[in-house]
């Protein structure tokens, strides 16, 4: 499947790197999330995977070792709790992303986001200003890909 979604990102304009060079999630992740193996497997090859403008791009065992000035692996479930108007809220918020692992990030217009459900293993879409209100668009990483690859799924 990593083999067909390349030559799809490359035709498409995306500028992905293969990397030989392994690194693993750092404990903070493997600890909060229950980690897909089909998402694991595919993203594990992979340094850079982003379109053409830099404006849409997967998440890769890179961004969540790293701390930026700019997106972070968990960007906007942090904007979601800098808004929170309460405690309730914050609480509901990190309930949500405790469940939710961020895998594809876009500034392209509006803020939004793909996850993996990690408690089913489905890939949900968020837009912003309510990035905890999803929406599933597969019901697991594969099928996601398979469908990003047919064009189903739009990136």
């Amino acid at each position: 499947m990593l083999n067909s979604f390349i030559e799809w990102a490359r035709e498409n304009n995306w500028n992905i790197v293969i990397d030989p060079k392994k690194i693993n999630l750092p404990d903070s992740i493997k600890n909060r999330y229950n980690i897909p193996e089909q998402w694991f497997n595919f993203i594990y090859n992979l340094s850079i995977c982003e379109n053409q403008s830099s404006t849409k791009w997967f998440l890769t065992l890179n961004d969540y070792s790293t701390i930026t000035e700019f997106f972070q692996w968990n960007e906007f479930e942090l904007q979601s709790l800098e808004f929170a108007d309460n405690e309730n809220e914050k609480e509901q918020i990190i309930s949500y992303w405790n469940t939710h692992l961020p895998i594809i990030l876009s500034v392209d217009g509006e803020y939004s986001y793909y996850a993996i459900d990690t408690e089913n293993g489905s890939v949900v879409s968020g837009y912003e200003p309510e990035y905890e209100e999803s929406t599933v668009i597969a019901d697991d990483f594969n099928t996601f890909i398979e469908n990003v690859i047919s064009g189903k799924i739009l990136l």
